[in-house]
């Protein structure tokens, strides 16, 4: 039989957000509350997900009213969600700890029971669809200067792009925590100095979007995890959707600075590495953010770009821990990858754009918990960082300014 995993928005968003609940906080519905079973790409996918859960937990799905609804109406082709209705009077929250123990997806969503559309459940069950992990129905083209807005972008990322990606995770590896992160600085703290301080800070950082549908529910599980992460969204999109970027502002997470089109920023002149940032940083500005950290697009930079970074006020930055989450699409690898490659004292490199990062981002959380890990947003962690490669009495309030390093062989080559 498939796992369930197969249908490829399967979502077990609240999971950590559940667990989190004492036991005694679980109670009953007043009224009809509408459960959130997966995200999928085809209304086929959905119900055949509806379908299992009937088959392999009929008590989990007894009493539910299903429905299959866009996330999307004005488009096609955005995918859908699997959605429930329970009855009054049903503890929900005590579901959907069952359904997530099961390994099933379940949300409960603060929103009202949506009016149901009129029911298309088969009559008879057709075979389950071959469901393929392999593509996002967030993957859409890359953005462009001046874009409409009027697509959900997630950034392709060719082929070379793991070689450079690669070539970043290995260097890091050899350098301490900070050097792996800020690529230019001349400071630097090792493993083995955070164990003996019992320094057990951790960053989450997302990448590119906003997509409409899944930024937005990445942040709806950061809010309720109670975690400040750091978002740098790419600024031609981010700036048709002004909302999200402020209620991530809102909530206390911090705003960083990815570029206005998310190109190749190597290839261009400085004249134009330098418009890609300050208007990138006036659109982000005019909803409220205050970026100070820039993340090159894909990782790649040169030493003269991190020094027009520098000019325009900005610190470069990059991670110790790619998730790899736009390359594999698959929320069980990147849970593992996590579990394997992560510690204390890391800075993942999420995206945002991608429905199964969404699907992997709690257990994330909880892995990440798991292992000791106290979250603060980036600048938070560059600073406490300092705090331990300097004397307190040397700290300066922004980023050493030093000599770009040029980088190791390897990464050079990649870049």
């Amino acid at each position: 039989m498939r796992r369930f995993r197969t249908s490829l928005f399967a979502l077990p968003l609240a999971a950590g957000a559940l667990m989190a609940l004492p036991e005694t906080a679980a109670r009953a519905a007043d009224g009809p509350s509408l459960l959130q079973l997966g995200l999928f790409q085809r209304e086929g996918d959905a119900w055949w997900a509806w379908d299992s859960l009937r088959r392999r937990s009929p008590d989990l799905a007894d009493g539910l009213s299903p429905a299959v609804v866009p996330l999307d109406a004005r488009r096609q082709g955005e995918g859908v969600a699997l959605r429930a209705t329970a009855p009054v009077g049903l503890d929900v929250t005590a579901l959907c700890r069952r359904m997530l123990g099961a390994g099933f997806g379940c949300l409960v969503l603060d929103s009202p029971p949506l009016p149901a559309p009129p029911q298309a459940t088969p009559q008879a069950t057709p075979k389950a669809p071959e469901i393929k992990p392999a593509a996002d129905s967030a993957q859409l083209a890359a953005p462009h200067p001046g874009g409409d807005g009027k697509a959900d972008v997630a950034i392709t990322y060719p082929p070379e792009a793991a070689r450079t990606m690669a070539a970043i995770e290995k260097s890091g590896r050899r350098k301490g925590r900070l050097g792996a992160v800020v690529p230019d600085t001349a400071l630097d703290v090792m493993p083995a100095t955070l164990k003996e301080e019992g320094w057990n800070l951790c960053a989450l950082t997302f990448d590119d979007g906003p997509h409409r549908v899944v930024t937005r529910q990445i942040l709806d599980v950061l809010n309720r995890e109670k975690i400040p992460a750091t978002y740098f969204p790419v600024a031609s999109v981010a700036e048709n959707q002004g909302e999200v970027i402020r209620d991530f502002i809102a909530a206390g997470h911090e705003i960083g600075n990815h570029s206005l089109t998310h190109a190749d920023l190597r290839a261009m002149d400085p004249d134009a590495q330098r418009h890609e940032i300050a208007e990138a940083n006036r659109i982000l500005r005019g909803f409220g953010a205050d970026p100070v950290l820039f993340r090159p697009p894909y990782g790649r930079y040169t030493p003269d770009l991190l020094a027009i970074a520098r000019e325009e006020s900005m610190s470069p930055v990059l991670w110790t821990v790619d998730t790899r989450d736009w390359q594999v699409r698959d929320p069980d690898r990147i849970v593992q990858h996590v579990k394997t490659e992560a510690g204390t004292g890391s800075v993942l490199l999420l995206h945002s754009t991608y429905p199964s990062t969404l699907n992997a981002l709690p257990r994330v959380i909880a892995a990440m918990r798991a292992k000791g890990c106290e979250f603060v947003t980036l600048s938070e962690w560059i600073k406490r960082m300092h705090q331990i490669a300097t004397p307190a009495a040397a700290m300066v309030p922004t980023l050493v300014k030093a000599g770009a390093k040029a980088g190791d062989a390897a990464l050079r080559t990649a870049n």
